[in-house]
């Protein structure tokens, strides 16, 4: 796989991008006369203008495997999620992967794009646990034993997951190819613990699997806009000093979650969060979306033997 860079190669200043210091970062050496007859092709064919053979050595060549490619993707990501990368910019960085991987099949299209959307939701996710850890850092809280959801994350990994699919289509349709992506997202197989590309199965596998307190009961359903909550569990198991706060687009609940210990009564190891919130039109216009949705969220204690029930 390779990277050319023409002779004016990005030069990385201390006030440079986050875009141009991931590209002037990546490794370069100097192209030979033999390296250029071999990659002639791929020069011309990724839209480098024609030059003769010595003119050749004015590039800059980079080689990079495929696992350095998911790694830069990676870098790509999280700089989106933290405001450093715009999506226009990442559409850049796609079309370039692509080239690295002398993409001019729709398979090979499709497994840049099923690489990256992967990526896109492991860090839109990453990003939303980051932000629980801030919050539970601004609450004087530890962040052990936290769990957070917010609808900006999920939000913003849709509109990602759109622009890869445009983007492997517009790629593809610069050969006469036709790339379909929503075949790919059918038969995703980035993701062996996930099974599909989606923020919620991916936060899903989080909270419930490694944090172990919460869960989304249907990883088809999409929050409404201007939705998060921050999860605390307490000590004892969650029944002393465990709490929640459940945000809205111009509001907020804090609320203490009930895991009490009393004699003669079985004792809740869980709760859906539409038990202990309601949401009334004077808080939002969309309270049935807003109530719909926390009836789909649940949040529970650590004990041994939990079954949680749907419903």
């Amino acid at each position: 796989m390779i990277y050319i860079n023409q002779e004016n190669p990005i030069k990385v200043t201390e006030n440079a991008s986050l875009a141009d210091r991931i590209r002037g970062g990546r490794k370069t050496y100097q192209c030979t006369e033999e390296m250029a007859k071999r990659t002639q092709d791929i020069f011309e064919k990724s839209g480098c203008q024609k030059v003769s053979y010595p003119q050749y050595t004015k590039f800059a060549v980079i080689d990079t495997p495929t696992a350095d490619l998911k790694k830069e993707m990676e870098e790509v990501m999280a700089g989106y999620y933290d405001g450093e990368i715009s999506k226009e910019e990442i559409k850049g960085f796609f079309m370039e992967y692509c080239g690295v991987m002398y993409a001019r099949d729709e398979n090979t299209i499709l497994n840049v794009y099923e690489t990256f959307l992967d990526v896109n939701y492991t860090e839109a996710v990453t990003a939303c646990f980051d932000r629980g850890k801030a919050i539970a850092a601004e609450e004087g809280t530890d962040t052990d034993r936290i769990v957070y959801y917010d609808a900006e994350y999920y939000h913003r990994a849709e509109e990602i997951h759109d622009l890869l699919k445009e983007a492997a289509k517009e790629y593809g349709e610069k050969y006469g190819v036709e790339a379909d992506a929503a075949k790919r997202d059918g038969n995703f197989k980035g993701d062996y613990l996930t099974g599909e590309p989606d923020f919620n199965a991916k936060w899903n596998f989080r909270a419930a699997n490694i944090t172990g307190i919460g869960r989304v009961m249907d990883v088809k359903a999409a929050p409404p806009e201007g939705f998060s909550f921050f999860y605390h569990l307490g000590e004892n198991m969650g029944t002393k000093d465990s709490w929640l706060i459940i945000r809205g687009k111009d509001w907020q609940e804090r609320l203490d979650v009930p895991f009490k210990t009393t004699a003669g009564r079985k004792n809740p190891d869980y709760f859906y969060l539409a038990d202990l919130c309601k949401v009334s039109v004077e808080k939002e216009e969309n309270h049935k979306q807003y109530n719909d949705f926390l009836n789909k969220l649940v949040i529970n204690r650590i004990a041994p033997g939990i079954i949680i029930r749907r419903r």
